[in-house]
């Protein structure tokens, strides 16, 4: 398995096992579910939030916030922006999949939601 995570656009669907939920209080959603229930989390606990400085706290999932890192193997601390996002690290590649033995392989692409469906049913 590969650490190679990739952004998730907001309208991209997840879906995960119900001991997973987070945040979310079902299985299947969209991104922007997340990271919106996260921002509203967060508005409730932070206080800066309440105050009325929401510009500010929206870079952490827009744009970045200004910081500095130290990296492990860094010389030194490493000026930067972070910011907060949902990404996804595939199991396998898109082009290297494998086709099951006992299913035909067939030219017509798969729907994306055939997945979902078959981890929910």
């Amino acid at each position: 398995m590969s650490n190679n995570f990739e952004p998730l656009r907001a309208d991209e669907v997840v879906s995960v096992n119900e001991s997973f939920k987070i945040l979310v209080n079902h299985p299947t959603f969209k991104t922007h579910e997340l990271t919106d229930a996260l921002i509203t989390l967060l508005k409730n606990a932070d206080a800066i939030f309440r105050a009325g400085k929401v510009e500010e706290k929206m870079k952490w999932f827009n744009e970045g916030v200004n910081v500095q890192v130290l990296r492990y193997g860094a010389s030194g601390w490493q000026k930067g922006r972070i910011k907060i996002s949902v990404e996804f690290c595939p199991d396998e590649p898109e082009g290297q999949k494998t086709s099951t033995p006992n299913q035909p392989e067939t030219s017509a692409p798969e729907s994306p939601l055939d997945e979902i469906r078959r981890m929910q049913g």
